[in-house]
């Protein structure tokens, strides 16, 4: 049995290659902006309009991180973060 050679992991139409690192963002409106949230980095930022979107979220991820501007990724979701900031408040333990 052959194996055939596969190709990169594509996450959200960005194929992966070795050395890039892929962040979650969560973004949601408020006010008059786009609030960008990396619940890894616990770190936002916001963008005028989702086309900015990706560039704001790298931007705010290679200035606290150090990362390489082009090994980094964002997998943006709209959503709000889960007990982040701007989210719902944490239930009580």
């Amino acid at each position: 049995m052959t194996t055939a050679a596969r190709s990169p992991t594509t996450v959200v139409g960005v194929a992966t290659h070795a050395g890039e690192r892929t962040f979650e963002v969560v973004a949601w409106l408020s006010e008059r902006h786009l609030v960008l949230y990396v619940p890894e980095i616990e770190a936002a930022t916001t963008a005028q309009a989702m086309p900015d979107a990706e560039d704001a979220a790298r931007s705010l991820i290679v200035d606290l991180t150090g990362l390489d501007p082009a090994a980094v990724r964002c997998e943006i979701r709209l959503g709000r973060a889960r007990g982040g900031l701007g989210g719902p408040p944490m239930p009580a333990v």
